[in-house]
């Protein structure tokens, strides 16, 4: 009798949960992409710190992926030439399934919407500020911003079912 209240508290349990998984997971893929790139921006702007040199990182916004780009110094070694230089298809990471760029940019400029887009750390691990926006393809008003504010670098997300794609404020003087 108790296993059978068991079976019938777990088959209830899964007939809530299942219709409402599908809808967890492009959420998921949303923040996971935006952790990511999150993540490889956190490590681009502690590199420039330590190696005291510039670091970026590019945004593909039409193809939907981004790589790190070192200091020209750190990409060529002497054995190399210039084609070493040329890209290489594996420098790129992607984005998840369902997982688009909005834009990139800044209060000042606005969103950038196609085309590639730096965010470039200078040797002390500065940069501007800048948002960093994904949203799903298939429910475009779902969005996850990634704010970066470039002289703390302090990094703030922003989730909205809205369409909303918050920017940094435009700050005038001493900004860079």
């Amino acid at each position: 009798m108790e296993l059978l209240a068991t079976l019938m508290i777990v088959g209830m349990l899964f007939a809530l949960v299942l219709p409402n998984l599908d809808a967890l997971v492009p959420s998921a893929r949303l923040r996971g992409s935006g952790s990511r790139i999150q993540a490889e921006l956190e490590w681009a702007r502690s590199e420039a710190r330590i190696q005291g040199k510039r670091m970026a990182v590019e945004l593909d916004l039409d193809r939907g992926r981004w790589r790190l780009v070192y200091p020209p110094e750190q990409r060529l070694t002497r054995d190399e030439d210039e084609s070493a230089l040329a890209e290489r298809p594996d420098d790129w990471s992607g984005l998840d399934e369902d997982v688009r760029f909005a834009g990139a940019g800044d209060g000042k400029a606005g969103l950038a919407q196609k085309g590639l887009y730096r965010v470039v750390f200078d040797e002390y691990g500065f940069t501007a500020d800048q948002s960093i926006v994904l949203q799903r393809k298939s429910e475009p008003d779902h969005t996850w911003t990634l704010t970066v504010t470039g002289l703390s670098g302090k990094a703030e997300t922003f989730e909205s079912e809205r369409g909303e794609k918050p920017l940094p404020q435009v700050v005038g003087e001493g900004a860079f």
